[in-house]
């Protein structure tokens, strides 16, 4: 039978390391803990930026572009306002004012349309995603090939799960437009019974995925939170030479 010392020594060991574990896990989650709050500090720093660049760019989309617009335009018109101009020229001047109206008016749908896709409250997914292929094509001069299954039904998702997933679509093509020097773009929308299937693909550049796979880019750290608030996964694959392919798996139903 074990002596009374022997047993103190053994209480106290056994004491000592529940010492150490418990200080060791309270080590691990304080670390733990300036992790995370870091990390989500990051974030709100660079979404405040994005949000300056976002007004940033509307600004100067309205300033430098569609004020110049319509200052010329009133030019037009008032130098028109004369019988001999109209005589002289005027179909001329007519189908003038009529380009710069409708540059006016894409410009103008352009920036609305990249704060609020109002067509998908009144279309849904596919028609916003037709159209951002269209407006993304006529910006860039790429080629953007927008196909959905036939087999997928209708409708595809809600508002705001919709709006999510146009959020990726023009985040991946945002990137492709800056990164990617690509021709070439092909969005695909297909799925299983269970799941929304979003693919992004371009013949650009690409990059070294494996290196870059914990990117803490905006817009990477962007579409991994949507895909995550989705309830679902994003993929990207990527290597030098051979472009780069998005793919969102989106499940219809979150239970």
């Amino acid at each position: 039978m074990p002596d009374t010392g022997t047993l103190f020594w053994t209480y106290i060991a056994a004491a000592l390391a529940v010492v150490v574990i418990l200080t060791a896990l309270g080590a691990a989650i304080v670390i733990y803990q300036r992790r995370f709050l870091a990390i989500h500090r990051e974030y709100a720093n660079k979404l405040l930026a994005a949000h300056e660049e976002e007004r940033a760019y509307v600004a100067r989309e309205v300033h430098d572009d569609a004020l110049q617009r319509v200052a010329l335009i009133q030019h037009e018109l008032a130098e028109w306002d004369t019988a001999e101009t109209r005589a002289a020229g005027g179909a001329q001047r007519a189908s003038a004012l009529k380009g710069e109206l409708e540059d006016l008016s894409f410009m103008l749908r352009r920036v609305a349309h990249r704060l609020h896709p109002a067509i998908i409250e009144q279309g849904g997914l596919l028609p916003a995603l037709s159209q951002l292929g269209d407006d993304t094509s006529r910006m860039t001069g790429m080629t953007v090939d927008v196909k959905a299954a036939d087999s997928l039904p209708r409708p595809l998702l809600d508002r705001d799960r919709s709006l999510n997933v146009f959020r990726v679509a023009q985040e991946a093509l945002r990137n492709t437009t800056r990164h990617a020097k690509a021709n070439a773009v092909g969005i695909h929308v297909t799925g299983t019974p269970a799941d929304l299937v979003l693919t992004i693909t371009d013949d650009g550049q690409g990059f070294d995925a494996e290196l870059d796979r914990v990117s803490n880019g905006l817009g990477m750290i962007s579409m991994r939170e949507r895909a995550r608030l989705l309830g679902g996964k994003i993929d990207i694959l990527s290597q030098p030479g051979h472009g780069t392919t998005v793919r969102l798996t989106v499940p219809f139903n979150v239970t």
